[in-house]
C-alpha cells in the first residue's frame, strides 16, 4: 500500500508544479505588486530584457539596472562587480527612493566561459570573485531595500533568478526560501526561478528546441506563474526537465548526465578556442 501512496503523492506534486503552465489563470500582477514600478537587473538582453517586455505589457513602469547604459533608455548604470554599499546608495538607491516599487526582478548574473575545474577557471581568481559577488550581493542588497517599502503597503513581488547548477546561485534559492518564511502573511510574493537552458548570450546557445527555449518564451511562461508557485523552473519544458533530473532520477544517474554534458560542452569550447588561436 505504501509504495502506491508514494507514487500518488509524486504524481500530485508533479502536477502541482506543472499547473501554472497548463491551466492556471494569470494573477493580477498590479494587485500583487501594489505599485506601478518594476526594477529589473541584468536587463540589456536575454532573460532580463524579456522580463522587462512582459512586465511592460502588464502596465508597469520600468527601471532597468545594467552595466551597459547605452543599450537602455530609463536606466541606472551600475557595475555589479562592485560590492560597495556607498556606491549602491549613491548610484541606485538615490534614484529609487522616490519610486513606489511593486516588482523587483533580481536577474543579474555571471558565469564562467565554459565548464572547467575550479582552479582552472578562465580568468582565475578575479573571475571567481566577480562571479561570487555578482551572483549573491545584488539580490541580497536590493531585496532588503525594496522589502522595506513593500512591508509598509502589504504588497510587492520579488523574483529571484537562481540556477539549477551554479553554486553561487544556490545561495539565491536559499535566500528566497528564508525570506518567504520571514515575510509570510505580509502580502509579499517572493518567487525563486531556476531555469534550465535558455538561448541567450550567456549560455552561448543560439538554436532553440523544446527544452532550450527562447528568452521571450521563458519570460512569458515565468510571469504567468507569479503568485501560483513559490519555486519554479520557469516554463513547462524546464519544469519537466527539472523534475526528471532532480526529483525522480537517482543522484548517481543525474550526476552522470550532468557531468557528461559538462565535459562535452568543455570539449567543444576548447576546440573552438584552439581554432580561433590558430587563425590568429
Amino acid at each position: 500500500m505504501l509504495p502506491w501512496l508514494f507514487r500518488i503523492q509524486s504524481v500530485v506534486l508533479y502536477l502541482c508544479d506543472c499547473f501554472p503552465f497548463l491551466f492556471a489563470v494569470p494573477q493580477n500582477l498590479q494587485v500583487l505588486a501594489g505599485a506601478k514600478w518594476a526594477v529589473i537587473t541584468g536587463s540589456t538582453d536575454g532573460i532580463g530584457l524579456a522580463y522587462a517586455f512582459e512586465l511592460a505589457k502588464k502596465g508597469f513602469e520600468l527601471v532597468l539596472i545594467s552595466r551597459s547604459q547605452e543599450k537602455l533608455e530609463k536606466t541606472i548604470a551600475f557595475d555589479f562587480t562592485n560590492a560597495n554599499l556607498k556606491d549602491y546608495e549613491s548610484k541606485i538607491f538615490s534614484q529609487l527612493n522616490e519610486l513606489e516599487i511593486g516588482v523587483l526582478v533580481n536577474n543579474v548574473g555571471l558565469s564562467y566561459e565554459y565548464p572547467e575545474r575550479f582552479e582552472k577557471i578562465a580568468g582565475g581568481l578575479q573571475r571567481v570573485t566577480d562571479i561570487t559577488v555578482i551572483n549573491t550581493v545584488p539580490a541580497t542588497v536590493l531585496s532588503a531595500f525594496v522589502l522595506a517599502q513593500m512591508v509598509k503597503r502589504n504588497a510587492g513581488v520579488v523574483i529571484n533568478l537562481a540556477s539549477s547548477a551554479a553554486a553561487t546561485k544556490k545561495y539565491v534559492t536559499w535566500l528566497s526560501s528564508i525570506l518567504r518564511k520571514e515575510y509570510a502573511n505580509t502580502g509579499i510574493t517572493i518567487q525563486t526561478v531556476c531555469p534550465m537552458l535558455v538561448a541567450t548570450k550567456m549560455s552561448k546557445i543560439r538554436k532553440t528546441s523544446f527544452f532550450t527555449v527562447s528568452p521571450e518564451a521563458f519570460a512569458r511562461a515565468a510571469v504567468k506563474s507569479i503568485g501560483h508557485v513559490e519555486e519554479t523552473a520557469g516554463c513547462l519544458p524546464h519544469q519537466i526537465q527539472s523534475e526528471l533530473l532532480f526529483e525522480y532520477l537517482p543522484d548517481f544517474v543525474m550526476s552522470k548526465i550532468v557531468t557528461s554534458d559538462a565535459l562535452k560542452t568543455r570539449a567543444r569550447a576548447l576546440k573552438k578556442k584552439e581554432a580561433a588561436e590558430k587563425k590568429e
